[in-house]
């Protein structure tokens, strides 16, 4: 019997069922069978990389197979098999000398280099000491998510981990496995980055899905292994993956322009973008699509169309939907779930995973959270326990799944050098990439973007980008980013100054086309300036006496709890709501409904009268609401035309009814009075001084600190006297024209020297926000290896955004002997969602220590088995206070200060 017989891949936990190991020879095969299957659902792609290094298909998929057999040499290191429980006398004997400081997959890389190398005989693996073939063992041995450790510089060496024995019984699986894969070509050209990467995602998942022990149970005893690759492997591999769902699913054929409908059943009526998007040429390849358009235009169906002729047309296998915050992800889901599965053949069985998100209403993603594997030590979680805790997920599972709604953090992080960067790569592969709101995302998000989508073009994706308006310098940044990963020049061409415009963009043309917008989004909305907080607050009590639905968006939590309390007294209970990001999830869920209720789209005249609406920003990001009066504090130009089209935002009779679903479109127009805008700022002031903004939001000027930009914003809507939508070129107000009022490349008024002063610094921030960003950011071209970064990190340690950290807290109360979830559900994985929220993390870093000390039994029970928990996380014990609804908790800051912490259903998380 050949030694590697004697060494364990896997190790069951003792009370399950069945054989207490897994011989680590069956679950190389186990994982090789896995890649074997994972190529055969993408053969055009296996026949591109076979190209691209000077071989057949069947030579590339020998090389894959065979060096995925060797994915846990570093298993064969006795300092591995010493940590592992008590075996039998047929296993190797533990030996503690090797002690066991470096990971399996680095443990791997170090045999490879050191000894397999160099005693591989020709017939297995032709110049197996051939510097080319380094790349391929790099990619196996990083099958946990991230590049081993390579050991000439940093004095890692095999000989301190692997005993002759070990090192005997590795090199002869290596020699007897190979006749598994088949003949095995001579090293090819070097491998191109992009291919190395994809195949290191594969090779995580082929490792994830050949860890699960329902389909490859233990096996303790050996078998031949050409018996067990045929018997066992093979069939059990095409299972998994069939089961998994991430087999690649058939796209539908194009429904055609004048058969919208049979694709999007509501889109009875195009608006003239998704017009665009349906009868646009598309261009061979990867491609670029930027539609710039006024709130309401149907964006949103517009990337779907493109979507669907993108895949339609053989260019793309999914989409994934990155918006900017989660607060946006239940609205975008509403709207893509009703068609997603029209993307696709009928009978196939497509996936859309929900991030951010406590509404599972769809769970198609058929790979169920395994059980958890036995750890092996810190940072060396094995392949079972990482599975459960990265699909448990969902914030990950959406860019696997055939069609995924998400932030755009988890888009970005397969840019960052995190665990698992190279699986979210794999996910966003041959999709289309929707981008919502790129206008608004700051220098760090925006660069770390661009790095994204030059990497999404060199793989061949395409994309679509959505934005009211762009300011042409952060247009051209995106679009030469995604040139630059076509290897072509930086765009020449001027920028059409119309709008709305539907850019296009590919390796072979560059074509811009104004567009007309819907009728019931032209317009032009006034803009009334208030100075005064009173006045404000009268203004908004006189309207809703009048019968009206007002709305005033505030720029920050505490400015529109103090708005709340201000207005309690003049207007009923059941009319006022306050909504912003501090709710758990299932209360702010259930307030979206209200407000939705109260305010939306079909909402009648009586449900309307007198309702006021106070919130946060995310009143501008995610509801589809209408309000009759509109109130803003002041913010950037963009965003406050992105708060306008909540004004008025669908068409109604004068007393505020909805229009009869029986009068035809043309018909339904606004007949309430005009819109107004009214923007609550300080004083204008061609002399401000640098405290001008500050002043009169103290809180808010450290939300916007570019108080010149707000300057500027302030005097292009003086002198335009409102917002027009769209507007014509040139005209006064329009909405192209604001935005480069503010953003372009010269203001037309000089900013006052104490504004300036803070707009250089912010400049500067900007500046170092762009170098952090690169910073962090991949060397894609050096491929998968640790010196694509020197800093390779978990994905919890990484910044998407430079804003302060946060950390997500699950509400848990005291209710008599036991804890339990703020928000009850029969779901247990969905009271988790329902009860969690995001904290800022420097206000509170971590339950208080006596509080921890005296919930502790209770807290451990709670937590137990739970695999989407991590380290990062914090489950915050509760106590009713002496008022109804509130619970009260006690915390510290970053600091260590004690924090009081107070949870109201009426006004969300508290703390002081």
């Amino acid at each position: 019997m050949q030694a590697y017989w004697r060494y364990r891949g896997k190790s069951s936990p003792r009370d399950e069922a069945g054989d207490r190991w897994h011989l680590l020879p069956f679950h190389m095969l186990d994982v090789a069978a896995v890649m074997e299957a994972l190529l055969d659902q993408r053969p055009a792609w296996g026949a591109v990389c076979a190209a691209s290094l000077g071989w057949d298909v069947a030579q590339f998929r020998a090389a894959a197979v065979y060096f995925a057999l060797l994915h846990d040499l570093g298993k064969f290191a006795r300092s591995f098999q010493s940590i592992l429980p008590p075996g039998s006398a047929d296993l190797v004997p533990v030996d503690r000398a090797p002690r066991y400081a470096e990971r399996h997959d680095t443990l791997g890389y170090l045999l490879w280099m050191d000894h397999l190398r160099s005693n591989l005989p020709a017939e297995v693996l032709p110049a197996a000491e051939h510097a080319r073939w380094e790349a391929w063992i790099r990619i196996v041995c990083g099958h946990h998510g991230r590049p081993p450790r390579e050991g000439d510089s940093k004095r890692l060496y095999a000989d301190d981990h692997f005993l002759p024995d070990d090192m005997a019984a590795a090199l002869a699986f290596a020699c007897d496995a190979a006749a598994l894969a088949g003949p095995l070509p001579q090293p090819a050209d070097d491998l191109d980055p992009r291919i190395a990467w994809q195949l290191a995602g594969l090779m995580v998942l082929a490792d994830w899905l050949g860890s699960n022990q329902f389909h490859f149970p233990y096996r303790a005893l050996p078998m031949a292994l050409a018996d067990y690759w045929a018997d066992h492997a093979r069939p059990a591999a095409r299972r998994a993956v069939t089961a998994s769902g991430f087999a690649v699913c058939r796209s539908a054929a194009y429904v055609g322009a004048d058969q919208l409908t049979d694709f999007i059943p509501y889109l009875s009526a195009p608006t003239p973008l998704q017009r665009y998007a349906a009868t646009a040429p598309l261009a061979e390849g990867p491609q670029l699509f930027l539609l710039e358009d006024v709130t309401g235009a149907g964006k949103t169906e517009a990337a779907l169309i493109l979507a669907h002729r993108l895949m339609a047309a053989g260019l793309a296998d999914g989409l994934y939907f990155a918006l900017p915050t989660m607060a946006t992800a239940n609205q975008m889901y509403r709207r893509v779930g009703g068609v997603y599965r029209k993307l696709f053949v009928k009978g196939e069985q497509p996936s859309l995973v929900l991030a951010h998100s406590a509404r599972q209403l769809v769970e198609d993603f058929a790979l169920s959270v395994q059980r958890g594997g036995r750890p092996y030590a810190k940072d060396d979680a094995s392949a079972g326990m990482s599975c459960n805790a990265w699909l448990a997920d969902n914030n990950k599972k959406a860019l696997l799944a055939q069609a995924g709604v998400g932030s755009i953090d988890q888009a970005l992080l397969a840019a960052l050098p995190v665990r698992h960067q190279s699986l979210r790569l794999l996910g966003l592969s041959r999709k289309v990439l929707v981008v919502d709101e790129v206008h608004g995302f700051d220098p760090y998000v925006r660069t770390l973007l661009a790095g994204l989508l030059r990497w999404h073009a060199a793989q061949g994706g395409s994309a679509v980008l959505l934005s009211a308006t762009v300011p042409e310098r952060i247009k051209r940044e995106l679009l030469n980013a995604y040139r630059q990963g076509l290897a072509q020049p930086g765009l020449s061409q001027a920028f059409l100054p119309d709008y709305p415009l539907a850019s296009h963009l590919s390796a072979s043309a560059f074509h811009q086309q104004p567009c007309e917008t819907r009728r019931e989004v032209k317009r032009k909305v006034r803009v009334a300036h208030l100075h005064d907080e009173q006045a404000v607050i009268e203004l908004i009590i006189q309207q809703a006496h009048a019968g009206r639905c007002v709305c005033w968006v505030r720029n920050t939590v505490d400015d529109a709890r103090r708005a709340f309390d201000l207005l309690r007294d003049a207007i009923p209970a059941d009319r006022l709501h306050l909504f912003h990001s501090r709710y758990a999830m299932g209360h702010r869920l259930e307030i979206e409904d209200k407000v939705l209720d109260a305010l939306g789209k079909h909402s009648d005249a009586a449900t309307r009268a007198g309702r006021v609406l106070i919130g946060s920003q995310v009143l501008e990001q995610s509801l589809d609401f209408d309000a009759d009066v509109m109130v803003s504090d002041l913010a950037s130009i963009d965003l406050l035309i992105q708060r306008a089209g909540r004004l008025q935002r669908h068409a109604r009779q004068a007393d505020g009814q909805p229009w009869p679903d029986d009068v035809p479109s043309a018909q339904r127009v606004e007949q309430r009075p005009e819109p107004v805008f009214y923007l609550y700022g300080p004083e204008p002031d061609d002399e401000a001084k640098a405290d001008w903004y500050g002043r009169l939001f103290p809180g808010a000027q450290y939300v916007y600190p570019d108080s010149a930009k707000l300057w500027q914003t302030q005097q292009a809507l003086l002198a335009a006297g409102g917002i027009v939508s769209p507007g014509e070129i040139g005209e006064a107000g329009a909405v192209r024209q604001l935005v480069e009022a503010v953003y372009g490349s010269a203001s037309e008024r000089e900013t006052p020297a104490e504004l300036q002063a803070a707009a250089n610094k912010c400049l500067g921030e900007a500046m170092s926000q762009r170098s952090m960003a690169l910073f962090n950011g991949l060397d894609w071209e050096k491929g998968y290896c640790e010196d694509s970064s020197k800093h390779w990190v978990e994905d919890s340690d990484v910044a998407t955004r430079l804003a302060d950290e946060t950390r997500l807290v699950y509400l848990a109360v005291a209710d008599g002997e036991a804890l339990r979830l703020l928000f009850p559900s029969d779901d247990p994985r969905l009271q988790w969602q329902l009860s969690a929220l995001r904290v800022d993390a420097n206000r509170l870093k971590d339950i208080a220590p006596a509080w921890r000390q005296r919930f502790k039994p209770w807290l451990d029970g709670l937590a137990r088995d739970q695999p989407w928990l991590t380290e990062y996380d914090l489950i915050l014990p509760l106590i009713a206070g002496e008022e109804a609804g509130v619970w009260l908790g006690q915390g510290i800051d970053a600091r260590g200060k004690a924090v009081a912490v107070r949870y109201s259903l009426e006004l969300g998380l508290l703390w002081k």
